[in-house]
């Protein structure tokens, strides 16, 4: 341990100052106002009045979330005013910084051993109690507060570098979107203007959605058939991170929702247009798409897979899918209004061959700098991380 650091318990030097009644004309501060891992407050700067109990707070506290702990909410607020009961107000002794403190509740390493207190499976709620006694390496006050102007300054830098990257990540992304865009307002002689709902031109199949639909407790880590759930089904093709399966007895009692190679999936729940195409590098051979998904089977003679996949991403599709989105709670695209989507076609398939080559010789390109700036994003994201460690260890 550093020379002059005291090892101590957080409960000597902070308390709860949990002042509980129904606060008025004070700003307040629920769990969605704080930004995690920033400590940055994201809410109203208007007062606002609650129905239930709040705990009351001023510029002397430090708020921290205890429901979801590893959501990481912690506020040092500039300004009196109230918070939800899932928040607890810090009150910290004359010997320990506030800031300090914040900095301390944010570090990973605190975060995963508050996280092993929580109780409760499905509302997984921090033992405060338990984390008063955590063991806590206090420093004299003026190194805290050298600690603390070196993790501000730091720290200001990130948050400047990493927003610069987040701008060219969706730079890039756009990058290849105006181009698909512009490959597509290119239409030259033999283009006509066609319904998704045409069925010389592609069939929409639906899922089983009946008696035998899956329950949580038929799912496998391996098995016979792959069934696809909204992690599979990214804004640019499949993602096969996270599987589960079902068995073939179970694959047999269904009727809808099977995959056909050369079959392109959407979802149509929750996250609206999110597609995928069932090429011949899908490594399943058997694979069933869930209830919020909708299955488009081209045929092959008038429109190809590859270039259906293209234009269910382009702008064109992405335009009317958000216009024609119904539900705010839990947003939809039913069949019925899908099959009047329009979408231009060329009529000779080696146009949408070419189509499809001439993207997709642009696309490597702008993911190459996609990943790059992925890449500096999650770097910037582990060096605050090891630095909040460093100072804490008395590396700083």
């Amino acid at each position: 341990m550093k020379a002059g650091w005291e090892r101590i318990s957080l409960g000597d030097v902070c308390e709860f100052d949990k002042r509980q009644g129904l606060h008025k004309n004070l700003l307040y501060v629920g769990l969605e106002h704080i930004e995690s891992h920033t400590g940055k407050f994201i809410g109203s700067t208007d007062p606002i009045e609650v129905k239930s109990s709040t705990f009351k707070f001023t510029t002397e506290h430090v708020l921290y979330g205890r429901l979801r702990p590893y959501l990481n909410k912690v506020l040092a607020p500039d300004f009196t005013g109230h918070c939800s009961t899932e928040i607890f107000p810090l009150k910290p002794c004359t010997n320990l910084s506030r800031e300090f403190l914040q900095y301390w509740l944010l570090s990973n390493a605190v975060v995963e051993k508050i996280d092993a207190t929580c109780t409760g499976a499905r509302m997984p709620r921090a033992n405060m109690n338990d984390v008063l006694n955590f063991e806590f390496l206090l420093p004299p006050l003026p190194e805290q507060q050298r600690i603390v102007g070196i993790l501000d300054e730091a720290f200001e830098g990130i948050a400047t570098a990493k927003a610069n990257a987040e701008k060219n990540l969706q730079n890039a992304r756009a990058l290849f979107e105006s181009h698909l865009q512009a490959v597509f307002s290119e239409r030259g002689e033999g283009w006509g203007e066609r319904h998704l709902g045409d069925n010389t031109l592609l069939e929409i199949v639906d899922g089983d959605r009946g008696v035998n639909y899956p329950k949580a407790d038929d799912f496998l880590e391996e098995g016979h058939c792959l069934f696809m759930n909204t992690k599979n089904v990214r804004p640019d093709g499949f993602d096969f991170e996270s599987t589960m399966f079902i068995t073939e007895e179970k694959d047999n009692l269904l009727r809808k929702g099977k995959l056909k190679r050369d079959d392109v999936v959407m979802t149509t729940r929750g996250t609206i247009g999110n597609i995928g195409h069932y090429s011949e590098d899908v490594p399943f051979q058997n694979i069933r798409i869930n209830s919020g998904m909708l299955i488009f089977r081209p045929n092959k003679s008038s429109l190809l897979p590859s270039f259906l996949f293209e234009m269910l991403r382009s702008e064109i599709v992405k335009d009317q899918i958000r216009n024609q989105t119904t539900g705010a709670a839990q947003p939809q695209l039913p069949i019925k209004t899908l099959v009047n989507f329009k979408i231009p076609v060329p009529k000779k398939l080696e146009d949408q061959h070419a189509i499809v080559k001439k993207l997709r010789a642009f696309e490597p390109e702008t993911q190459r700098l996609e990943s790059i700036y992925q890449q500096k994003i999650t770097a910037l994201d582990a060096l605050k991380k090891s630095l909040l460690d460093q100072a804490f260890r008395g590396e700083l």
